[in-house]
């Protein structure tokens, strides 16, 4: 009855309206609203000219932009008018499909448009005029969740149903109709939750029946009228003094990019922060929270009169900036100087613009999150951390929704995962009894945390929501629920915790999420470019300060800030990890291959300045400051033997038998006479897998993928080559459509057997592995991640051994027996799995995938891809050789001095990173880590250029002197000059400030 009755009487239609659009041409990109209105001309862009637009008629082929202009009257009226429109909407997927922009004439944005906001309230009597900009974003997000489209790229000739202009009316609005709508929506979702055994049970539904018998649609608003009033005391019966509380936070999960590209993210926000501006208008009640410091930039920079308005809440503390990052970026891939700069880049965007420095590390939706993290977060002045993604794990539920999360190095950070497992809540009495009913901590903790609003594809809270809200605030047999900001429910809740006691439940090391698996590999090119680019970052921040420190050349802020943004922007947890459309990743590539060269030319540039002229292409290298060791003399050079179709490779360090099939049967290491391939196994093996996940394309790799690898044996050619000393033989293979080239080195005198991989990738839905087994008997592996390391099982005796049987790597994994260690390291790969068997250690590490959702042709094309492998390599070699193996070959750069050494004293640290300070000072900034999981004590010394009266001090990450207050180890006590001792302890990490 509420569906068919009383939800059709809110809207009462009084009159119709007269319809005109104008369908953007020429490349179907959107226009400014200025140019739409015809208050001034984008240059280049075609006049626009609407025409008659009849209801019932279909617009917009897929990702053009349709502009209605809608006029009409007002009628006389007793209660509010709204302006009713259905621009062709499915009931669900809030922010997938088409959605829309209000405008008035004069340009100012009224609200956004979407299936659960479809009304415009207009002013009393008389003529209106509006424009709808209408974006016919495809649905790409069907039932069941994924079909294979190629809509998820512009200009897609697959068919593709066009939306439908379904309702165009002015219409009355009935509030009391409306409410009770929202009476009856509480009330009985709340009888819906409570056992048949509670009396409250039979109560509500008693109401309900009553409400119904005297309601009349035929006096709609005088029978709700009656209703509400057999309703009121249910709703006036207070919570039980024992409730669960809950802080609500409006909210819009916004994805930077995913099923659309980054251009309709900007038009997205403007719809969803418009919507939530008119809400905290009209309720001053609400909270609203928004994440990303880049969404933040985009509204200032595309909406600068809605970014006025956000502006005016923010210093309300209505609407909220959450996160302190520059978007929410993957937990796992990006390096740690990476997640360093999204929290520096967001932290210092708030600040600059708000005033306000956010507190928590917010980061609901990330495919894992690295153990380096509750470090980096503490490190940059945040307290709290956020997310919900753990609850999707596939094998073990997580034990804790409040607890403290230890990192790797020991820092925790108090840490909430909203029981109500969502962060798009609609704020129903199902997901209020879900988070009361999931909630592991109840015995210490009485609190949690429920954002609320479309997400996703935007859209935000909306009034219905806030109208549960306010329903549900003191309600018998629901949980408490406030409008509150997070800050004020971390606030709360931590000093709950604390109140526990011994009883404070603490997690220890990475937040390893059992789902998700293929992203460390889809989208192979996102990964190599992010590395490149992280790579040639550090040697142009490097050179760049070298060349002002060193010959007074200005140091390029600018353009590197610029292109910092750019790749924080593109380390967002859809673009980074491969799950958005072909679009967004066809965009990304240009846009990286970009950046690469503006990176060469700062490079060459500093170079320049350091040498004095242009710089000599055959000239020198870069000078590094985290070094691997270098070449040892070899014996003879790498000698090559051939036996019989069988190749001997041997530098008097390392002997390797490749035999005729192209696999490597031998790698024995001559300084100790270990042999590193088991018996019977075979090192370099390519292996396919059908890779058919059972629901999540792009994102997943399933566990029963890995039971059944077929071997790719099958060799095109086959020949033994040599550059100078080294030697190596080079393979061809054929899997399917697919063409393998497996180039093997051994570079003679350093002690490492090296691979390059070039793959013609044509395969879909199949898992391209190498197999690198080893014989090191083992119960772990070492998985480098940011500053450090992840220990990681080889066995599979539980469940949560088992359940990481894919596991994110950077740039080494390495393992030991106790008198024998190895490392493999690699230049472009993040998934890796790793098994004992027997007396040896399995590893394999993942090339590529062939998902066929989001992106139908997802990695077709040419990849390359290098690793090696260091027997006896312990966990300080095998950090310092993954630097040297990432380090950009980059010629043409003048021998200089270093800015500055790293005298290590005890144990093992490395210099990570050199440049400026960002507030231009001037002053350097140097940043230091220890690497094996103990502690290490160094010097570091300054080169005489800065002088003998430097000053150096140790900063936070936004490189503010660290203060008293601070419960943080600290490497450097007080301001030293000239040199600096440092004390690390496991995995520490330290920030240096030196003044010249």
């Amino acid at each position: 009855m509420r569906r068919e009755r009383i939800l059709p009487r809110i809207h009462t239609r009084l009159t119709g309206v007269e319809v005109e659009a104008w369908t953007v041409a020429d490349d179907g990109e959107p226009v400014s609203a200025r140019h739409a209105l015809g208050l001034a001309r984008d240059t280049g862009r075609a006049t626009p000219v609407y025409g008659p637009f009849p209801l019932g008629a279909a617009w917009g082929k897929a990702w053009s932009t349709t502009w209605f202009r809608i006029r009409g009257t007002v009628p006389p009226q007793p209660g509010p008018v709204d302006l009713v429109l259905d621009l062709g909407w499915f009931d669900h997927s809030v922010g997938g499909h088409c959605e829309g922009l209000v405008f008035t004439p004069d340009g100012t944005i009224v609200k956004g448009l979407h299936p659960r906001q479809s009304a415009i309230r207009l002013d009393a009597d008389g003529a209106f005029l509006l424009y709808v900009e209408a974006a016919a974003n495809p649905l790409l997000l069907g039932l069941p969740p994924f079909v294979v489209t190629e809509h998820g790229e512009k200009g897609a000739e697959e068919p593709f149903e066009q939306f439908m202009l379904r309702r165009a009316e002015v219409a009355a609005f009935s509030p009391e109709v409306h409410a009770l709508c929202m009476d009856l929506d509480v009330i009985g979702g709340l009888a819906a939750e409570l056992s048949a055994d509670e009396p409250r049970h039979w109560r509500l539904l008693r109401a309900i029946e009553e409400a119904l018998d005297v309601y009349d649609e035929a006096d709609a608003e005088a029978g709700a009228r009656r209703a509400r009033a057999i309703l009121a005391p249910l709703l006036a019966m207070p919570a039980h003094a024992s409730a669960h509380r809950i802080t609500a936070v409006g909210h819009a999960h916004m994805d930077t990019a995913w099923l659309w590209p980054l251009r309709e993210t900007v038009r997205k926000l403007a719809r969803t922060v418009s919507n939530a501006l008119a809400l905290l208008d009209a309720d001053p009640a609400l909270v609203y929270t928004m994440s990303s410091a880049q969404h933040f930039s985009w509204l200032e920079e595309h909406y600068p009169e809605l970014f006025a308005r956000v502006r005016r809440h923010v210093e309300q503390g209505r609407f909220v900036p959450v996160g302190g990052m520059w978007v929410e970026a993957d937990g796992v891939i990006p390096t740690g100087e990476s997640m360093v700069r999204q929290l520096t880049y967001g932290k210092r965007y708030f600040i600059s613009r708000f005033g306000r420095e956010p507190r928590e590390m917010w980061l609901p939706d990330s495919f894992g999150y690295s153990g380096a993290l509750p470090q980096l977060a503490r490190r940059a002045g945040s307290r709290w951390f956020l997310t919900q993604k753990i609850s999707w794990n596939d094998t073990t539920v997580f034990p804790h929704h409040t607890f403290w999360w230890e990192g790797i190095d020991g820092t925790r950070i108090f840490t909430h995962f909203p029981p109500a497992e969502t962060y798009a809540a609609e704020v129903t009495a199902r997901e209020l009894r879900h988070a009361v009913a999931t909630f592991k901590d109840k015995a210490i903790a009485s609190h949690s945390l429920l954002p609320y609003g479309y997400g996703d594809g935007g859209g935000g809270p909306t009034s219905e929501m806030a109208e549960r809200l306010r329903r549900f605030a003191d309600l018998e047999g629901a949980a408490r629920v406030t409008s509150r900001s997070p800050a004020e429910f971390f606030e709360e809740a931590e000093a709950e915790l604390l109140e526990a006691g011994s009883l404070q439940p603490v997690y220890r090391g990475e937040l390893y999420l059992e789902l998700h698996r293929g992203t460390l590999t889809s989208q192979a090119a996102m990964k190599r470019h992010n590395r490149r680019c992280e790579s040639l970052l550090r040697a142009a921040e490097y050179l760049s300060a070298a060349a002002s420190t060193l010959r007074g050349a200005p140091y390029p802020h600018e353009d590197l800030d610029d292109i910092w943004r750019t790749v924080l922007l593109h380390q967002f947890h859809d673009i980074l990890p491969g799950t958005s459309i072909a679009w967004v990743h066809r965009e990304a590539r240009d846009t990286y291959r970009e950046i690469e060269e503006r990176l060469h030319g700062l490079i060459k540039q500093a170079g320049a300045a350091l040498s004095g002229e242009q710089a000599d292409p055959a000239g020198g290298v870069l000078p590094p400051f985290a070094v691997a060791k270098p070449r040892a003399a070899p014996v003879d050079g790498a000698v090559e033997v051939a036996d019989g179709g069988v190749t001997v490779l041997d530098d008097g360090l390392l002997r390797v038998v490749i035999g005729e099939d192209g696999h490597v049967t031998s790698l024995l290491d001559l300084r100790n006479g270990r042999e590193v391939v088991p018996p019977g196994r075979r090192l370099n093996e390519l292996q396919l897998f059908r890779d058919e996940p059972v629901r999540w394309d792009a994102w997943d790799v399933d566990r029963h993928v890995l039971r059944h690898p077929q071997v790719i044996d099958e060799v095109t050619s086959r020949k033994v080559i040599r550059d100078g000393h080294d030697a190596g033989v080079e393979v061809v293979r054929r899997a399917g459509a697919s063409t393998i080239t497996l180039t093997m080195w051994l570079r003679a005198g350093t002690g490492r057997f090296e691979t390059e991989c070039v793959v013609d990738w044509r395969e879909r839905e199949r898992l391209l592995k190498v197999a690198v087994p080893v014989r090191v008997m083992a119960r772990t592996a070492r998985f480098e991640t940011q500053y450090g390391y992840v220990e990681r099982p080889l066995l599979t005796n539980t469940a949560a051994e088992e359940a990481m049987f894919e596991a994110a790597m950077h740039r080494y994994v390495q393992v030991s027996d106790g008198d024998f260690g190895l490392a493999i390291v690699n230049d472009a790969m993040y998934g890796a799995d790793a098994r004992a068997a027997g007396d040896s250690t399995a590893v394999r590490l993942s090339l590529l995938r062939g998902a066929r959702f989001p992106d139908p042709r997802a990695d077709v094309g040419t990849h390359t891809f290098r690793w090696a492998v260091l027997p006896g390599a312990d966990v300080p070699a095998a950090a310092e050789a993954a630097y040297a193996f990432n380090t950009p070959d980059l010629a043409g750069l003048p021998q200089v001095a270093p800015l500055v050494r790293l005298e290590v004293l005890t144990g093992h640290a490395l210099i990570d990173w050199v440049k400026q300070a960002d507030d231009g000072s001037g002053d350097l900034v140097v940043r230091v880590y220890e690497t094996q999981g103990a502690r290490a004590s160094a010097r570091l010394h300054c080169c005489e250029e800065l002088g003998a009266g430097a000053v150096l001090w140790e900063t936070d990450l936004l490189e503010r002197e660290i203060g008293d207050d601070e419960d943080l180890p600290v490497a450097v006590a007080g301001r030293q000059a000239g040199q600096a001792r440092l004390d690390l302890g496991p995995f520490q990490v330290a920030t240096l400030r030196i003044a010249p």
